[in-house]
């Protein structure tokens, strides 16, 4: 193999190289390069002559980080899982399931905001070599493909990409399979076309979609993008779609963790972690009753709380460089305008045992009492608030301070959903039926999952937590010429891109995995 190149094939035999032997670079950040500097004092953006050319004789491509999803899905053969399983059409000319769904996950990987954009990979020589494919469908062909989704074949593809997802968990380290966290959310996505089927009136009063999002915090996944009505409740569907999960999950780490706002506080999810053994952190909503109890409660049963629990160790020794503090101008101007400014003074928590109706069992519900200062300009006024924990994490495994930071951790995936509607470009709805922009979302969520995959199998470790901008600029947007040959492309890598290096390190690595 070139030192510059590396090969895409379908179907690559295992490596007789141990996996250990292959060591992954880390991205320097810290490089020390040669400064060079102007010879002359002029301006250095200089007003050189520019004469462009065409480069017929090879193909090139802009996204040669292309070949690595490629190769990952042709690895663990989802092109066959998906042909198998998904049956919507009763001819093959030429196109199967898998080129369509492959066509919209590819569009969305590289980039692409709109069905539209299939036409950019459509007239590129160079993707069609990588790709191994005479023809790529056309935008019209493509949109049309998802209306034929029915609820079955929408659970069939979901049922072929957890196969697969199961395949890359057993090739992680087994301290990663220590334990999984599932956060649960949903989103409101407005839009704008009057004739699009299962939009409604959500309860902000615009009309959109309300999806519902699982995501698996220490692998950065999305297990479910489902499309929903914008009417919907928070969590409709969710136990029915959390069952699945949990097996999955159960199946592959040792613990497994449950976390969501109040809305997912039902009766129906948490009988669901129970009768499996999953432990669940929810926010509760606190009731008038709760309250009433909270209030009522010795001073001596609340514990001092803090949210970042290093702040309680000793303070360090030696002198600390002071920084000149910056003004606060948000406060300045709340106040001058007479606006309320709240601030968190001091926080507590305590446990009580809470049995639901309808539960033989008591679960722990840690309340959360913050002293908050009110600012006006009539004076200053304290006053107490409350939120609620509900879980069934032992004692022994987490305190009441622990569950507590555990549930809020899931703040993070407020991030995961503004990455899926500006990142990834998940949610354009493109079609005007709520199953065919379902189908669309489940194309999105490969597409989601295969940065990630990539991320945890063959990539450096910190590209786990990237934006979807950076990502695409360090590993997908890498220029490259496609050479096809008779059963395989060579993808010959840009070597003055950054990083080449490690789009064909995580090349080799895929190569020697054995997904059985």
């Amino acid at each position: 193999m070139r030192k510059e190149a590396f090969q895409v094939q379908p179907k690559a035999t295992r490596s007789k190289r141990p996996r250990q032997r292959i060591s992954r670079p880390q991205i320097d950040r810290h490089k020390v390069q040669e400064i060079l500097w102007p010879e002359s004092p002029d301006v250095v953006f200089r007003n050189r002559r520019v004469r462009m050319e065409l480069m017929s004789r090879q193909p090139a491509t802009a996204d040669g980080g292309l070949a690595l999803a490629h190769q990952l899905i042709t690895r663990l053969r989802l092109d066959e899982g998906i042909n198998r399983h998904v049956h919507l059409l009763a001819f093959h000319l030429p196109y199967h399931e898998s080129d369509h769904v492959l066509t919209h996950v590819y569009n969305l990987f590289v980039g692409g905001r709109h069905i539209e954009d299939i036409a950019s990979l459509q007239h590129s020589p160079a993707v069609k070599n990588l790709l191994g494919a005479v023809r790529i469908p056309d935008p019209t062909t493509a949109g049309d493909f998802l209306r034929r989704f029915a609820q079955g074949s929408l659970s069939d593809l979901q049922g072929v990409i957890d196969e697969a997802r199961a395949k890359v968990w057993r090739k992680m380290p087994r301290s990663m399979r220590e334990s999984a966290t599932l956060d649960l959310d949903s989103t409101l996505k407005e839009v704008f076309g009057e004739c699009k089927q299962g939009a409604d009136f959500s309860y902000k009063g615009k009309w959109s979609y309300h999806p519902l999002l699982f995501t698996l915090s220490e692998t950065s996944e999305c297990l479910r993008l489902i499309n929903r009505p914008g009417n919907r409740p928070s969590a409709e569907g969710a136990a029915e779609e959390l069952g699945p999960c949990l097996d999955l999950l159960c199946g592959n780490f040792r613990r497994v963790y449950v976390r969501g706002d109040s809305k997912f506080a039902e009766k129906a999810i948490l009988r669901q972690a129970i009768e499996r053994g999953v432990g669940f952190s929810i926010v509760h909503e606190m009731t008038q009753d709760l309250t009433s109890i909270a209030w009522n409660l010795e001073e001596q049963a609340w514990t001092r709380f803090r949210a970042h629990p290093s702040s309680e160790g000793p303070p360090r020794s030696g002198q600390r460089r002071r920084r000149r503090k910056r003004p606060r101008w948000r406060k300045k101007i709340a106040r001058r305008r007479g606006y309320r400014t709240l601030s968190t003074a001091r926080e507590w928590v305590t446990e009580i045992p809470y049995t639901p109706a309808g539960f033989d069992q008591p679960l722990r519900l840690i309340i959360k009492r913050q002293l908050i200062h009110e600012q006006t300009q009539m004076g200053l006024f304290t006053h107490y608030e409350y939120r609620a924990v509900i879980s069934n994490i032992p004692r022994s495994e987490m305190s009441p301070s622990e569950v507590t930071r555990f549930a809020y951790k899931r703040c993070n995936q407020e991030n995961a959903i503004e990455q899926a509607k500006n990142g990834l470009r998940a949610m354009q709805m493109p079609t005007g039926e709520l199953l065919a922009n379902g189908a669309f979302l489940l194309a999105a969520e490969l597409a989601w999952n295969l940065r990630a995959w990539l991320s945890l199998l063959a990539l450096p470790r910190e590209t786990r937590t990237w934006e979807w901008g950076w990502f695409r600029r360090a590993f997908v947007h890498v220029p490259a010429l496609i050479i096809s040959q008779a059963r395989s492309s060579v993808v010959r890598l840009a070597a003055s891109h950054r990083f080449s290096p490690h789009v064909l390190m995580a090349s080799r690595r895929l190569a020697s995995l054995s997904f059985g």
